[in-house]
C-alpha cells in the first residue's frame, strides 16, 4: 500500500510547530518619553530554525532563539549541542525546561527532510539542496499576548504563514497548497496553540518576571569629537553597558531648542554579557564651532538625567607628547587581548547540554 504525502507527514511531523536635518529638542522629550514608557511594556521572543537539505538527507540543521535582541539560545547539528548563551536565563527556565527544548529541537531535525520533500515533491532538479526556515514568534505587552506567528519557507520563499490577528493560515506559495489541510486540522491547531504558550508565551513571562535575578547596570558614557580636515565636525555619544536594554540619548546644544545637523545612531544593540550598547553620532553643518554641545542621557539607573559635555577642539600636540599618550592605549589594548586569549582558552560563557 502506497501511503500519500500528508499521511506520511501527519504521522512524522508531530513536533515541527513549535536627517534628521532640525528638530526640537523639547518636542523629543514631548514624543520620545511617552513611546519610551510604552516600549518599556513591550517584548517580543522568536525560535528560528533553519535545515540545509538534499532529497535524501540532512546537511545542516540550526536553532536560535531571541528574546528582546539578545540571543539566549543556540543549536548546531554538528555537536548536537543546546547552548543557553545568557546564565540566568538557564537558571530562570530550569534543566527541565531545556531537555523538553532538546526534545522538541531534535524532533524538528528529524523531520527537516520529510517537509522538505513535502514542499519539492514535484521539483525535478532532486539533486539540488534545499534551505527551509520554521519561525515561531510571539509579541507580549508585559504579561498580555499580542500576538503570534508561524512562518515556514524554503530557499528564500515564504511557503505558508499562520497569523493570529487573521486567525487563519495563509499559502504563500503553490507548493504548499497540500499543507494547508494538514496545519489546520485539529491535531495541528492544538498542537500549534501549546507550541505558541509553552516554547514562545511563557518563556517570555518566566524571563521577565525573573529579570531580577540579572543585576540592573547603568550605562558608560563616553562622548568624543572629530574633526575633519574639511572643516566638519562629528559628535560621538557612545553608552555601553547597560541593562535593562531602555534608554534615552539625545544632543544638546546650551539653552537652544533645536540643534542642526545629521544625526544617526546603531540602535540598542546586545553586548555578549547580556548588557546593551547604543551610540548615536552627529554631524555638523560647515561653520558652527560645535561649542556648547551635550549629550543627555536618560535611564532608570542613572537616577536622573545625565548631562555629558562634548570635548573642546583639541590642540596639536608635539610628537614626544603623542608617543606618551599612546602608549597608555597600546598597553590597555595588549591587555584586553591577553585576557581574550585566556577566555578563549577557558571556554566561552553560557550553559550546554548535549541533546541525545
Amino acid at each position: 500500500m502506497v501511503r500519500s504525502p500528508n499521511s506520511h507527514l501527519e504521522n512524522r511531523m508531530i513536533t515541527l510547530w513549535g536627517k534628521r536635518e532640525s528638530v526640537s529638542f523639547w518636542l523629543l522629550i514631548l514624543v520620545l518619553f511617552p513611546f519610551r514608557e510604552i516600549q518599556a511594556e513591550y517584548h517580543w521572543n522568536e525560535v528560528k530554525f533553519t535545515a540545509v537539505s538534499t532529497d535524501r538527507s540532512l546537511l545542516d540543521f540550526t536553532g536560535i532563539a531571541v528574546i528582546d535582541d539578545i540571543q539566549w539560545i543556540s543549536y548546531y547539528k554538528l555537536n548536537h549541542q543546546i547552548a543557553v548563551k545568557v546564565d540566568w536565563i538557564s537558571d530562570v527556565l530550569g534543566t527541565d525546561f531545556i531537555e523538553e527544548m532538546c526534545h522538541l529541537i531534535k524532533s524538528h531535525e528529524r523531520d527537516a527532510v520529510s517537509l522538505i520533500h513535502f514542499l519539492t515533491g514535484n521539483d525535478t532538479k532532486t539533486e539540488r539542496n534545499n534551505t527551509m526556515q520554521y519561525i515561531l514568534g510571539c509579541e507580549l505587552d508585559d504579561d498580555i499576548k499580542l500576538n503570534s506567528k508561524i512562518r515556514i519557507g524554503l530557499d528564500g520563499e515564504t511557503m505558508i504563514e499562520f497569523d493570529e490577528h487573521q486567525r487563519h493560515w495563509v499559502v504563500q506559495s503553490p507548493r504548499a497548497e497540500n499543507l494547508k489541510p494538514i496545519v489546520e486540522s485539529l491535531f495541528w491547531t492544538n498542537l500549534r496553540k501549546r507550541y505558541v504558550k509553552q516554547y514562545c508565551v511563557d518563556v517570555v513571562q518566566k524571563v521577565i518576571q525573573n529579570s531580577t535575578m540579572k543585576e540592573n547596570m547603568p550605562p558608560e558614557v563616553v562622548v568624543s569629537r572629530h574633526d575633519s580636515p574639511n572643516g566638519t565636525i562629528t559628535f560621538s555619544c557612545l553608552v555601553t553597558g547597560f541593562y535593562p536594554k531602555f534608554i534615552m540619548l539625545i544632543w544638546k546644544k546650551a539653552n537652544e531648542q533645536a540643534i542642526w545637523g545629521k544625526e544617526s545612531s546603531s540602535g540598542t544593540l546586545p553586548n555578549a554579557d547580556g548588557t546593551f550598547y547604543l551610540r548615536i553620532t552627529l554631524e555638523l553643518p560647515v561653520g558652527d564651532s560645535g561649542a556648547g554641545y551635550t549629550c543627555v542621557v536618560e535611564h532608570r539607573e542613572l537616577k536622573k538625567t545625565t548631562i555629558y559635555p562634548v570635548p573642546g577642539k583639541p590642540h596639536k600636540r608635539k610628537p614626544w607628547v603623542m608617543v606618551l599618550s599612546i602608549l597608555p592605549v597600546f598597553i590597555l589594548v595588549l591587555s584586553c587581548a591577553l585576557i581574550t586569549w585566556k577566555k578563549r582558552k577557558t571556554g566561552y560563557p553560557g550553559t550546554y547540554f548535549i541533546c541525545i
